[in-house]
């Protein structure tokens, strides 16, 4: 079924016109962006409130991880936009978050076992949009929204090989981006390849491990889960000049805490989560 995401984009930025005024929204003033491929200066978080990633794209507004996802939520002011690489079985760089076609596409199978020419014709839960190539999806947002390069499966590459053909896709954006990673060892090929690129771990446990990996790289930013974030851990990221973003805020409960704790950063189904969160009259009526 085609479905009409222009329209659905302006329906939801009128939805948000209310809240984006003033500093109490702030995000749609935030590029996140300091000097090309480097983040947010590493203690600089803007005094308005934390930036926003729209995580694949604002998925629970658009099919995500597409073309349109990411066009469609840097219309709405996300700073930042985070999308999911894998390789397919001819060693093409996709944009895709399962490692498997089934719950979210029409196809079966492997994306690291399928070749591009059927990973990339595979439909998006029945959207009209299929699955982009890690190129195209770059060329479909411009600055300032800084790019959240999560390395997902490497496929039947190494993490060297994989890094490699990301990077050299990834130069070609005009704006800023980082990688990240649950996979230790995909950030570490990274900074082997090319140590101005800015890196973060991704975790929602072993933080103690995390923040190891993040002291071996030097990592720019500790990606943690809303579940293992706590006062602690962001005392820890300060004192050692590390961002903190916080993964997955889908209300303004879940934003609530990681904004009084300092955040730099939340990483978002949903846009203008910080607005919500920091909006003490919509909490209160919400709450009756």
């Amino acid at each position: 079924m085609e479905h009409d995401y222009t329209a659905i984009t302006d329906v939801v930025s009128r939805r948000s016109a209310i809240k984006m005024t003033g500093a109490a929204l702030g995000v749609t003033a935030l590029s996140g962006v300091a000097t090309a491929n480097r983040l947010q200066g590493r203690n600089d978080r803007a005094p308005e409130g934390p930036y926003i990633t729209a995580h694949r794209g604002y998925r629970d507004v658009f099919p995500q991880n597409t073309v349109t996802a990411v066009s469609g939520s840097a219309r709405l002011g996300a700073d930042r936009i985070e999308i999911d690489l894998e390789a397919t079985s001819d060693e093409e760089i996709v944009v895709f978050h399962d490692a498997r076609l089934d719950d979210l596409t029409d196809k079966s199978g492997l994306v690291a076992e399928t070749p591009s020419e059927e990973v990339l014709g595979a439909e998006i839960l029945d959207s009209g949009q299929t699955i982009p190539t890690l190129a195209e999806t770059l060329s479909a947002t411009r600055p300032p929204v800084t790019m959240n390069l999560e390395f997902k499966d490497r496929g039947p590459l190494s993490w060297e090989e994989f890094a490699k053909r990301a990077l050299d896709v990834a130069y070609r954006y005009p704006g800023s981006f980082y990688v990240s990673s649950f996979d230790h060892d995909a950030i570490r090929a990274v900074r082997e390849i090319d140590p101005s690129v800015d890196v973060a771990p991704i975790f929602g446990g072993n933080t103690e491990e995390s923040l190891d990996v993040a002291r071996e790289l030097d990592a720019e930013a500790l990606n943690c889960s809303t579940g293992v974030l706590d006062r602690e851990l962001v005392e820890i990221a300060r004192e050692e000049g590390r961002a903190v973003n916080v993964w997955t805020v889908d209300s303004w409960r879940e934003a609530k805490t990681p904004i009084e704790l300092g955040v730099d950063g939340l990483i978002a189904d949903y846009p203008h989560m910080a607005a919500f969160g920091t909006d003490d009259d919509f909490r209160e009526h919400r709450g009756r």
